[in-house]
């Protein structure tokens, strides 16, 4: 069993840790996605404001992670969001789902949290497999 710890190309972390670590064993791959949060890679500045373009921002850098490691989307297993604020749950619902083909939703946590780093309203994380 290989481990493989990943930062593709874009993205960033704000600490002590890797965007992504694979565990591979011959052909099957599982990838853990560190939380991803609402730093746009390229300018180092968190997405604040409406949750609508938090969840824009977290979802464009799960999806980086992830295809950057050379996995896909549709094969994501299980995902937890945080949540400072369960009311924003069908707005990131909303968005959420146009991230993942059609009948390919993986399985789901949302989980409320008092606050995350930088002031953001949510925060995803996710496992994927190969």
């Amino acid at each position: 069993m290989d481990i493989i710890r990943h930062k593709p190309q874009g993205s960033s972390v704000s600490g002590p840790y890797f965007p992504a670590v694979e565990v591979k064993e011959k052909e099957f791959g599982q990838l853990f996605v560190s939380g991803q949060g609402t730093k746009n890679p390229l300018t180092g500045e968190r997405v604040l404001g409406a949750i609508e373009d938090q969840t824009v921002a977290v979802m464009n850098n799960l999806k980086l992670v992830i295809e950057g490691c050379g996995f896909s989307m549709a094969k994501v297993v299980k995902v937890t969001i945080f949540l400072t604020n369960m009311d924003d749950f069908e707005a990131v619902n909303d968005i959420y789902r146009d991230y993942f083909p059609e009948g390919t939703f993986p399985a789901r946590s949302t989980v409320a949290v008092k606050e995350l780093p930088g002031g953001q309203s949510i925060e995803i994380d996710a496992i994927v497999v190969r």
